[in-house]
């Protein structure tokens, strides 16, 4: 039975023959989403020759308009940023927040500025972020594994998909690898600063705070004072200085041009979020229900009332999501690194958050990779989990076009088949944990892995 690892070796083998340079891959690319662009025009122009479909995700064009209103402020109609700053100055700034359902930060709608010149010029932007992340985890990786980074990340055609529907998912990646690049390089204020950069454009990276804190409690290096490498050592506190020092800078910045619009929408919304369509969630059902008051009174199930707000309220998610995180984060580090303990954290946030969408299946693919050459599986395990994961994902989506195109009612065949994918997805985080090399040599590691094999 040949494993992953004699898999990748033979990787390494095939690279001898296959003639294949980085910029080659890039190109093609490159060239493959700039044609996906001009074919998403073409389709969203004629979408009734597509069942009135259009290629263009519904996120671009909420992030489109609101970097319009930023860029055309209206005073008359509302459109103008409500920070102290602006009052004072007498800057005329719109407010991207009077676009419904705009729930990212500015600093996304800055970035993409140039999709009013051109909706095109826009999105090029994302197709530049996701070639500097292959250009990133090249090298960050073993030049043998090449084809493995550009299979998984550079050419991929759900990356490729994403990426050119204008979902900004590609923008989040790029800060967390150059989180992980930083630290691996021992760019530590870099690294802080690309932390407190990558929670003020989404919350969700500040998961990685105890993975990078035991990471730098045990890194030395020939220039670091020994004393440093403690918990509460200098290094840590320099870190989490210059962390706390780019939030307060970028927020405050932010907070003084468009006031407590920009505070509720970018962040607090995400805490108190509850979305009753559809998603890959296990709580999508609940709350879907929770729409819907119930004849059925808590006492006549024997839940008092106490409890019951407890469970239905928002933040309650958050407990068994943000514990397990905590824990990856603190236990796994030390014994596996932190490239595998942030592609778990980052494979259990999005498993266990209250809202799950194929968007979010980018956020740990770019650590696949710098993963992949130290997991020991038999070709059958490979198979069986790349099969599994690839039926739920179907059973999913076959239920989801049900509702969404044919409008059946089938939202409780559509909850069960979420339950079967997180399932899936909680025995795949299992078997990796499993199948993973561990830094440790202990006796009592070997002696465990041995274990293991034997057992099956």
């Amino acid at each position: 039975m040949r494993s992953v690892k004699s898999s990748t070796t033979h990787q390494a083998g095939l690279s001898k023959y296959v003639k294949v340079k980085t910029w080659h891959v890039l190109a093609l690319s490159a060239g493959t989403q700039i044609g996906l662009l001009i074919y998403a025009q073409h389709v969203d122009s004629h979408p009734e020759r597509y069942g009135g479909l259009k290629y263009t995700d519904v996120d671009w064009r909420v992030i489109s308009d609101g970097t319009r209103l930023i860029f055309n402020p209206n005073e008359g109609e509302g459109n103008i940023a409500r920070g102290w700053l602006t009052q004072y100055s007498r800057l005329k700034i719109g407010d991207p927040y009077e676009r419904s359902t705009y729930r990212y930060t500015p600093l996304l709608s800055l970035l993409i500025s140039p999709c009013l010149i051109n909706p095109l010029l826009g999105k090029l932007i994302l197709v530049l972020v996701s070639l500097i992340i292959s250009i990133l985890l090249l090298d960050l990786s073993e030049q043998k594994n090449k084809l493995l980074i550009h299979g998984i990340w550079t050419i991929q055609p759900f990356v490729l998909n994403i990426n050119t529907r204008g979902s900004p998912e590609s923008i989040i990646c790029l800060l967390s690898i150059l989180i992980l690049y930083n630290l691996k390089k021992n760019h530590f204020n870099l690294a802080a600063f690309c932390l407190g950069l990558s929670i003020s454009y989404k919350i969700y990276p500040i998961i990685y705070v105890p993975a990078i804190w035991s990471f730098l409690s045990r890194s030395s290096t020939s220039k670091i004072e020994s004393n440093d490498n403690s918990w509460f050592g200098k290094r840590i506190w320099k870190f989490g200085f210059v962390t706390a020092l780019t939030l307060l800078l970028v927020n405050g910045l932010l907070w003084s041009i468009w006031g407590q619009p920009f505070i509720q929408h970018t962040f607090l919304y995400h805490l108190t979020r509850l979305d009753h369509r559809h998603n890959f969630s296990p709580y999508f059902h609940p709350i879907y229900l929770s729409l819907f008051p119930s004849d059925v009174t808590s006492s006549a199930v024997f839940i008092p009332r106490t409890i019951e707000n407890i469970l239905r309220h928002p933040l309650t998610s958050f407990l068994p999501q943000n514990t397990l995180v905590l824990l990856v984060g603190f236990i796994l580090q030390p014994i596996t690194g932190i490239e595998f303990t942030m592609f778990i954290q980052t494979a259990v946030f999005v498993i266990f958050n209250k809202v799950c969408t194929s968007q979010y299946f980018m956020w740990f693919l770019p650590f696949l990779p710098l993963i992949i050459p130290r997991l020991h599986f038999t070709r059958n395990k490979t198979i069986a989990l790349i099969s599994l994961w690839i039926v739920g994902q179907a059973l999913w989506l076959s239920i989801g076009y049900q509702l969404e195109f044919l409008a059946k009612q089938v939202h409780i065949y559509l909850w069960l088949a979420g339950l079967t994918l997180f399932g899936i997805s909680c025995w795949i985080i299992g078997e990796l944990l499993d199948g993973f090399q561990f830094q440790s040599n202990t006796k009592d590691h070997s002696d465990l892995r041995e274990k293991n094999r034997d057992s099956k």
